[in-house]
């Protein structure tokens, strides 16, 4: 996971924010009127939060897609709503770690509210000078008055789906992962319960599998190619590339023009060859018994993942220009020629990105695939349902209480609704009295996207931000491609695996000592992937003196932490 750089550093020389004098940071130039505030709106507008209009100040990410957040339909509908208005912020998603180090450190004009992309290291960092308001505290104060526990005392929707988990089946616990070891919470939660979204997707195409079998191409031992659901091993995969390097497998009359697999710098085929096997990711991950944490890039299995990668590459199998693709429109490239598909397998959030709406319908799912080397549960990289990174409320602004009320709103279904489609009636209407689908709709004057369009209307594009995207709505969208990915992405749902428990928190040292050892090992680990995959490094000859180069590295310092922090977890669970 990505840390705050230098947040150590900038806490003590003070420059983040105030402590003796903490309640006058971020503070307004126009006086509090506690008297303003509307507990429970007005009987005509429950949604009401003030009587006379009040300005918040919210720092956000901003995606290349998005129009600015004052003319997103959602914050306009909340605006109409509340009667909030709202100032925002924006920042470019690529300078957004950077922009966001020099906000808390202009301590004086500091945001009523940071929503979205709020990382732990920094809340546990920062709580500990009194940085952020603690949602569940019982004595909170802010603005002349005793607001108390925001949780239990405005925000009834939130406070229900924590104790209930938010609806969703699993070990899991959405009330630990929001709270740190001081038994504060000092972000609300993201939460995400759409299939499509907990993992990514292998893609294979069936059509040039049955393409090859109707050519009367067999496996190499002379077994019939399996079909797509049907492939279960990283070696059957291999070998089904290699028949689709040296046959017409597209069927389009030329023999060198397919390319067997690609993605984006490796991007999720790393963790799909590797989780063959037995790791999900090329971090710190908690070993698959539960017994410990292991630092992936110096054990055996990845130098497996290493060995299979460069047999794919040497052997053409693997696209030569991996390694420079940065987007899908540019691997969206290599996806068509002519009338004919040009790729056998690859990564993406939806096969119609890369290779179109026509031929979308080749390709399906595969895997998750296990090895000669790891023959137990095959796994998957998967996301978290919970991350407690949703709302920050800097110390220091009087609004603690409407800000709760408008997250507590986010998290309903009206808000859940608006982050993702916008407004019932406008610009989605159910199908039926049941309640069953809904149909999302475009202007008929709309000349980009339907991605595009739904920028205009909600964050969440380009950002991926939400609060709660909600599968009970998101899934009951009638629309043919959205439902079909929502299958495909079940199947890989019984082998989620998580890197490490977003329970398990670390200390403000441990989270500085992960950020210095990460920030100097992660580019080597990735230039020597590099090397070993494209043959410039022999993984025989070079790997014990690969291994010697993390130890200097301090990786297992790195692995330690990870550890020490699990093992005491499991004491106490």
């Amino acid at each position: 996971m990505k840390k705050k750089k230098n947040v150590a550093v900038l806490l003590m020389s003070g420059l983040i924010f105030c402590t003796a004098a903490l309640s006058a940071c971020g503070g307004k130039s126009v006086p509090y009127d506690p008297d303003n505030f509307l507990p429970e709106g007005t009987a005509e507008n429950p949604y009401q939060i003030v009587k006379e209009a009040v300005t918040l100040n919210i720092f956000v990410p901003r995606g290349s897609l998005n129009p600015p957040y004052e003319s997103m339909e959602m914050f306009k509908i909340l605006s109409e709503l509340t009667n909030l208005k709202f100032d925002f912020t924006e920042v470019d998603t690529s300078a957004y770690t950077s922009v966001r180090s020099a906000a808390w450190e202009d301590k004086k004009n500091l945001p009523d509210l940071f929503l979205f992309n709020n990382s732990i290291s920094e809340q546990v960092i920062y709580s500990q000078y009194g940085a952020l308001v603690a949602f569940n505290d019982d004595n909170l104060e802010a603005g002349g008055v005793k607001a108390g526990n925001l949780i239990d005392n405005y925000m009834p929707v939130y406070k229900q789906l924590l104790d209930a988990n938010f609806n969703i089946e699993t070990s899991t616990s959405a009330k630990e992962v929001a709270m740190l070891e001081d038994g504060y919470m000092y972000s609300t939660l993201s939460v995400n319960d759409v299939p499509r979204d907990l993992t990514f997707k292998m893609y294979i195409n069936q059509q040039w599998i049955e393409n090859l079998r109707e050519d009367g191409v067999t496996m190499p031992d002379g077994a019939a190619i399996p079909d797509a659901d049907d492939i279960a091993t990283v070696e059957e995969y291999v070998d089904i590339l290699r028949l689709f390097k040296k046959y017409d497998a597209n069927h389009n009359g030329k023999k060198d023009d397919e390319i067997p697999v690609t993605a984006k710098e490796l991007e999720y085929l790393r963790n799909f060859i590797l989780a063959s096997y037995g790791y999900v990711t090329n971090g710190a991950e908690l070993e698959n018994d539960g017994s410990g944490v292991a630092y992936v890039p110096q054990t055996e299995a990845y130098k497996k993942y290493l060995e299979t990668m460069s047999v794919m590459y040497g052997e053409g199998l693997l696209d030569q220009s991996t390694f420079s693709i940065k987007t899908d429109a540019q691997m969206a490239v290599k996806g068509l020629d002519g009338d004919a598909s040009r790729l056998g397998s690859f990564c993406a959030a939806a096969a119609y990105i890369i290779v179109g709406e026509d031929r979308a319908d080749e390709y399906t799912t595969f895997g998750p695939l296990t090895s000669d080397y790891y023959n137990e549960k095959p796994l998957q990289w998967g996301f978290s349902y919970f991350q407690p990174t949703g709302a920050v409320i800097p110390t220091g602004t009087p609004y603690v209480r409407e800000i709760a009320r408008l997250l507590d709103i986010l998290y309903s279904d009206l808000g859940c609704q608006l982050i993702a489609y916008g407004k019932e009636g406008i610009d989605w209407t159910w199908d039926d009295e049941g309640q069953t689908s809904w149909t999302f709709h475009v202007p008929d004057d709309w000349t980009g996207t339907q991605e595009e369009y739904r920028a205009t209307i909600t964050p969440n594009v380009g950002t991926a931000s939400a609060l709660y995207w909600k599968y009970d709505f998101v899934g009951k969208m009638n629309d043919k491609t959205i439902t079909q990915l929502n299958r495909l992405s079940e199947r890989y749902m019984p082998y989620l695996k998580e890197q490490f428990p977003q329970e398990i928190k670390l200390s403000s040292t441990d989270y500085n000592d992960v950020e210095l050892i990460t920030s100097g090992v992660d580019a080597y680990i990735k230039n020597m992937e590099y090397n070993f995959i494209t043959g410039k490094k022999d993984l025989k000859k070079d790997w014990n003196s690969y291994l010697n180069d993390l130890s200097a590295y301090n990786v297992d310092k790195l692995a330690e932490i990870y550890d020490k922090a699990y093992q005491a977890y499991k004491k106490t669970h």
